[in-house]
């Protein structure tokens, strides 16, 4: 994809100059932190310059690219990393949306109103990311990977189970019954892992959410401004947004409260909308079970506050009720230092299910995320399981019966 790679050389007309912009930045540790993950990166794309393969397309790759030419900005979103959440402020920059604050726009209708560069001639593409700020957000890819699974294949997606559950059912378990070959709704994390795996390896079946960073962006061939980190998201986004000079036109009123808020808002929304599809294949109780304890695995809802409808039948619960029920279950759940503990057991208790041989495996088809954006090639908590399950008090997150 030699017709993408730029340098970060902007044209004139910035309304800081560098001079000024470098003394601002001597004083500034978060403009330090990007600077030092810039500085990571470009020597492992050094390093890794006979290993670092793309699978994805060129034409996925301009897809992910998102577009604002009035304010020079390009974004790189990768899914599982915020991406609905900045495309809701680019929708208020195109002026798509009247409003400054993304959190008043429904994550279900993040999917239009900006431009990606999807359509445009590579000499247009390389005009705009010349002249543009260009950012994008990475993660820790083993936390990614499962965040991908959590998301479209233990809760409720009639579609990611009609799609890949269905073929994952078939190609990677054996014996599988009817329903599961014509649902794809019991997927299990360690089904999930040979499935990624093998779909990098024979690059068949890949999907967006669970592709590695580096192909959404090729970071080794486009150089970011500003790579942001999940696990900095808040800092991170706030820097960027003052960098672009974007405060006067985005702003929040509690943005924890409302990161988490909205999650609520959304699990509503989405888990409502396959309704239909989903009882086909399990009493509805069940996917509300799986969309509750999405959001205890995410560490929204807290794990000692219990389900509140049957999961063995149906029970008539309407979208009113189940968001009543999510926000009591959130008053009652403590605060986010408490229910942070749930992300780390929920990511323990997925992991030692699966085989250290597989785990070899998924660490070297993750290995050029882990590298470029410097993380661990395996996290060291990860290491320590020794393919046994953690106790967690006898509490289950993964329960797909």
């Amino acid at each position: 994809m030699g017709q993408l790679t730029v340098d970060s050389g902007k044209e004139q007309g910035r309304e800081k100059s560098v001079l000024s912009r470098h003394i601002f930045m001597l004083n500034d540790p978060v403009q330090k932190r990007f600077d030092e993950r810039n500085k990571h990166l470009k020597y492992e794309c050094s390093r890794l310059k006979n290993y670092y393969v793309a699978q994805n397309s060129e034409a996925a790759v301009k897809e992910h690219l998102v577009l604002n030419r009035k304010n020079k900005i390009v974004y790189c979103a990768i899914e599982k990393i915020g991406c609905t959440f900045w495309k809701r402020i680019f929708q208020i920059l195109s002026g798509w949306r009247n409003v400054t604050n993304p959190f008043s726009i429904r994550g279900i209708q993040a999917y239009e109103g900006f431009s990606t560069a999807k359509r445009l001639p590579f000499d247009k593409i390389y005009q705009l990311l010349r002249m543009s700020t260009k950012f994008m957000f990475v993660r820790e890819p083993f936390e990614r990977l499962l965040s991908g699974y959590v998301d479209k294949i233990y809760s409720p997606n009639t579609a990611y189970w009609n799609f890949i559950g269905k073929y994952i059912v078939k190609s990677f378990r054996e014996n599988p019954t009817n329903v599961s070959l014509e649902c794809g709704h019991d997927v299990t994390f360690p089904e999930f892992v040979e499935y990624f795996v093998y779909s990098q390896n024979s690059n068949e079946r890949r999907d967006a959410h669970f592709v590695p960073s580096f192909e959404h962006c090729r970071p080794c061939e486009i150089d970011y401004d500003y790579i942001g980190k999940l696990e900095t998201f808040q800092e991170d986004t706030f820097h960027i947004l003052k960098k672009l000079d974007l405060e006067d036109m985005i702003k929040f009123s509690d943005f924890q409260n409302e990161t988490e808020t909205d999650a609520l808002v959304d699990t509503v929304d989405y888990v409502f909308s396959m309704k239909r599809a989903i009882v086909n294949c399990m009493p509805f109780t069940k996917g509300l079970y799986r969309a509750w304890r999405k959001l205890q695995i995410r560490g929204i809802l807290s794990k000692h506050v219990k389900f509140p409808y049957p999961t063995d039948r149906d029970v008539d619960v309407t979208p009113g009720q189940f968001k009543d029920a999510l926000f009591a279950a959130h008053a009652q759940s403590g605060d986010k230092e408490s229910r942070k503990k749930n992300r780390e057991e929920a990511m323990l208790e997925a992991y030692s299910t699966v085989s250290p041989i597989l785990m070899e495996r998924l660490r070297d088809a993750l290995l050029i995320d882990s590298s470029l954006f410097g993380y661990e090639k395996i996290p060291k908590k990860l290491l320590e399981l020794k393919y046994t399950v953690p106790d967690n008090g006898g509490f289950r997150y993964f329960d797909i019966s």
